[in-house]
C-alpha cells in the first residue's frame, strides 16, 4: 500500500451537495461516492463529472463480503463498471454481510468472529479482485450492537485475520471504534493498538446518538470529540491517505461539513 497517493480530507457525497462539492472543490481533498447509489447513465455521468472537479473514491455498501453464498454477479458487474468510468485509486467495502439466504437485510450486519467467517470473506474478496484487476481493495470495520455466539476470536483478531488472509488495506472507521468501545466496554486505544496500523489507508469520521442506553452510529450528527481524539492518536502512527467526514441523515449546511474537513486537514498537516 506504500505507493498509494495522499488526498487529505473530504466528504461523503450526497446528491443534496452536488453543487456545493463543485463550488468548494478547492477546499476538498477528495470526495467519496457509493457505487450502490449510482443508478443508470445519468448517475454514472454525474459521478464522472464530479471526478473531473475533485478526486473521487468509491466505497461499497452492498456487496455483502460476509455472505456464504458468494457475491451477487450483477452487483459486482455494476461496481466494475463504475470503477472503469471513475478510475479511483482504490475501492473499499465493509467487513459485514447485508444478504443471507438470498434475502436483503437492509443494513450492515456483523460477522461471527470465527475462522469460517475469515475464509468466507477471503473467498469473496478473491472474486471481487478478479473483477477489479490491479485495483487495491480496502476493508472497513463496522459498528455492531451485539456479538454473535460461538466466537473463536475477538473483534480485532478477526479484522487482523481477514486483512492478512485477503492482503487488503484497512479503511478504519473511528466512529465505529468509538461506538463499539462504548457499547462493549473496551478501551478504544487498546483496540487500535491491536490492529495492523501499517495497513490503514483511509479513515471515516461521523457522529451518532444515544438511544435506549446504546450509542448508535447513525451518521446523523457532527463528529464527537472522542473520535477526533482517536484521529489525533492515529495519524502519527499510520500512513493515512484520506479522511472522509460522513453524513447520511439530518444533512447540515455544507459550511458545517467544511469546518470538519478543515479540522481533519489540520490533524493531517500536524503529523505530516
Amino acid at each position: 500500500m506504500a505507493e498509494l497517493p495522499f488526498f487529505g480530507a473530504g466528504v461523503s457525497y450526497r446528491d443534496a451537495w452536488r453543487w456545493d462539492v463543485v463550488r468548494h472543490r478547492d477546499a476538498l481533498g477528495v470526495v467519496e461516492c457509493i457505487p450502490d447509489n449510482i443508478a443508470g447513465e445519468a448517475g454514472l455521468r454525474d459521478c464522472v463529472l464530479i471526478a473531473q472537479a475533485v478526486p473521487v473514491l468509491l466505497h461499497g455498501i452492498g456487496l455483502s463480503l460476509g455472505s456464504a453464498g458468494g457475491l451477487d454477479p450483477d452487483r459486482v458487474r455494476h461496481v466494475a463498471r463504475v470503477v472503469e468510468a471513475v478510475e479511483p485509486p482504490w475501492f473499499s467495502e465493509h467487513i459485514a454481510f447485508t444478504r443471507a439466504g438470498g434475502v436483503e437485510i437492509g443494513h450492515l450486519a456483523p460477522l461471527p468472529f470465527t475462522r469460517e467467517a475469515v475464509a468466507t470473506v477471503a473467498a469473496n474478496v478473491r472474486q471481487l479482485r478478479a473483477a477489479l484487476p490491479g485495483l487495491p481493495i480496502l476493508l472497513e470495520n463496522i459498528a455492531y450492537p451485539f456479538s454473535l455466539p460461538g466466537a473463536e476470536m475477538g473483534e480485532a483478531e478477526l479484522v487482523r485475520a481477514i486483512l492478512d488472509e485477503t492482503d487488503t488495506g484497512l479503511l478504519l472507521d473511528l466512529e465505529n471504534v468509538h461506538a463499539n468501545a462504548l457499547n462493549h466496554g473496551y478501551d478504544p486505544i487498546e483496540y487500535l493498538e491491536s490492529l495492523p496500523l501499517d495497513r490503514v489507508v483511509e479513515v471515516h469520521l461521523a457522529g451518532g446518538l444515544w438511544q435506549e442506553g446504546q450509542y448508535l452510529d447513525t451518521h446523523s450528527r457532527c463528529v464527537p470529540e472522542e473520535s477526533w481524539h482517536l484521529l489525533e492518536w492515529l495519524i502519527p502512527r499510520s500512513r493515512v491517505r484520506a479522511v472522509i467526514i460522513e453524513r447520511d441523515d439530518d444533512l447540515p449546511a455544507f459550511s458545517a461539513l467544511l469546518a470538519e474537513v478543515r479540522r481533519a486537514e489540520e490533524v493531517l498537516c500536524v503529523a505530516r
